[in-house]
């Protein structure tokens, strides 16, 4: 039996209508179905990160260098490896499974207001919009965090991120070195403090003035020094009046300069490894200061 031409033209259209209605299909399920990806970021790209918690709101901004904002509204230095470890951190999210796809669902895995925002901005436009909400774990190695992206109504569950990593104050993101010492090219150590001052020199063994040290107190005591950080900054005043001061000299390095000033209420540091920042650290105080007497051997 042969086809004519008009009942061709019907088969067609049918073939073409039946293909549409497919295509359509394929296209509304695929919208209503789990996203391959969430977050992906070029590092190399971004000019600015937006950090929202409730009412507080952190700004990283590139500026030749990075920059974290304060609450006054001023701005420090960013320390720029916890700013690129941000960036990777929010890069390893990948959605698992879906666990909600209506609004009524966000305050249970903290993805509505009470969750962290994050707005990165590649070259000053929005390229990830993102929430992070509740932790979880799993068994004793398996850990996930509930995501949304912001637009979004679903909720995600991301494996393997950890969103509590997640710094959420400036401090997180703040220059905070004081000391790091390279103890083999050490050669001495000044303690200038108002009533007293010695110095530990570096020989054969390590000497105090004329007598030999206690190589064991010296030990411990640089032990402790190999890096030294806080993050107890001190924003009320951008120089201090030091009353004590500690020089660390060094065979193929700059010397490092401490220098501490006693309020009644706090020990407030600053070191020429990390001049633009001051710390208001009682415990550094007792760590890097310390009497001629505990270099001694007991009984000399």
């Amino acid at each position: 039996m042969k086809l004519t031409t008009k009942k061709l033209l019907f088969v067609l259209g049918v073939l073409v209508i039946v293909l549409a209605v497919t295509q359509l299909t394929k296209r509304e399920g695929r919208s209503k179905s789990l996203k391959s990806e969430l977050v992906s970021i070029d590092t190399a790209k971004v000019s600015k990160i937006e950090i929202i918690t409730g009412e507080e709101n952190l700004t990283l901004s590139m500026e030749e260098e990075w920059k974290v904002s304060l609450p006054d509204g001023s701005q420090k230095t960013a320390k720029e490896s916890s700013v690129i470890s941000l960036l990777r951190s929010l890069n390893t999210i990948k959605p698992g499974r879906m666990a909600a796809k209506s609004q009524d669902k966000w305050k249970d895995y903290s993805v509505d207001s009470t969750g962290t925002r994050v707005k990165v901005f590649e070259k000053n436009k929005i390229s990830t919009d993102i929430v992070i909400g509740r932790f979880g774990v799993e068994g004793q190695q398996s850990f996930y965090t509930f995501v949304r992206l912001f637009e979004d109504d679903e909720v995600y569950v991301a494996n393997d991120f950890m969103g509590m990593s997640i710094g959420k104050d400036a401090a997180s993101y703040r220059e905070n070195e004081i000391l790091r010492l390279q103890k083999d090219s050490l050669i001495s150590i000044s303690f200038n403090y108002p009533d007293s001052a010695f110095k530990l020199t570096k020989g054969e063994e390590w000497y105090l003035q004329d007598q030999q040290a206690d190589s064991a107190a010296v030990a411990d005591y640089l032990n402790e020094l190999s890096f030294v950080s806080s993050r107890e900054f001190y924003d009320q005043s951008s120089e201090i009046n030091p009353t004590h001061t500690v020089i660390y000299e060094f065979s193929s390095q700059q010397e490092i300069k401490l220098e501490v000033q006693y309020t009644e209420e706090n020990t407030i540091l600053k070191s020429s490894e990390n001049p633009n920042e001051l710390f208001a650290d009682n415990s550094l105080g007792e760590k890097l200061l310390k009497g001629r007497g505990e270099f001694l051997t007991k009984g000399k």
